[in-house]
């Protein structure tokens, strides 16, 4: 059995290795892991509370990917839900796609059952990104940040050095070998509203194979998708190299 993840998911791990060490799946032990993850209100990448578009409204993806038979579900750009890897894996589970966006993976989230929130935000979080964008932006533009015709030139606010292009990657192991892997996002702080990275992208972010292993993303996501990455290091793996090469 075996977790790997990434660093924000610490805290979460013994819960994780839990589930394996009770004979639970390589899926249940990457959900429990993201989940708690996502509800962590001190992290602003992942899930309720991440920073926001630039628009203020908060839009999360997610992915999880089953290497036993490489089924995977995903949503992107999905607001007012809190845990979108749970929503990506009913995805998986439920419907013949893989990807669902915005206003549709919102429908399939209520059909589900899960709860719907108003706002995820905390005035805290509110409060960075207004004094970021004021920072640089006029404040009567941002008053009417919703209303600006040409919103593509503050995108560059999107490349803000204090804020941490980061994700949630958990790959688990569990003891019948099977692994899974999943990934979950706010994205970029301050981003381009509808701007999807790699991590919901299955073999751009994400991506599982019990023959061979597994990858998960994090950092500049344009770069993974330009690469499909997750898809090339576990093909690097099959074809023999090892993690480094």
């Amino acid at each position: 059995m075996l977790i790997v993840a990434s660093s924000n998911a610490d805290v979460v791990m013994k819960a994780a290795m839990a589930v394996l060490r009770d004979g639970g799946p390589a899926l249940d032990a990457v959900a429990v892991a993201i989940r708690a993850v996502e509800a962590n209100p001190h992290d602003h990448t992942v899930g309720a509370n991440g920073y926001p578009n630039l628009l203020g409204e908060l839009e999360l993806d997610a992915s999880i990917v089953d290497g036993r038979t490489r089924e995977a579900g995903a949503v992107a750009a999905m607001k007012g839900f809190a845990h979108p890897i749970s929503v990506a894996r009913k995805v998986m589970e439920t419907l013949p796609h893989v990807l669902l966006v915005g206003a549709g993976a919102e429908r399939f989230a209520r059909e589900m059952g899960f709860e719907a929130r108003e706002d995820l935000l905390d005035d805290d979080t509110r409060a960075a990104w207004e004094t970021r964008l004021t920072r640089d932006m006029p404040r009567e533009v941002f008053e009417r940040v919703a209303e600006q015709p040409d919103l593509w030139r503050w995108v560059k606010l999107a490349s803000d050095a204090e804020r941490a292009l980061s994700t949630v990657n958990v790959i688990a192991r569990d003891a019948r070998g099977d692994i899974a892997s999943g990934v979950s996002t706010s994205g970029w702080a301050w981003k381009y509203p509808g701007r999807v990275g790699d991590s919901p992208i299955v073999g751009a972010g994400n991506y599982a194979d019990n023959r061979h292993g597994a990858a998960g993303c994090t950092g500049m996501g344009e770069m993974a998708l330009r690469a499909a990455t997750a898809h090339r290091v576990v093909i690097g793996l099959e074809m023999g190299l090892n993690v480094e090469q």
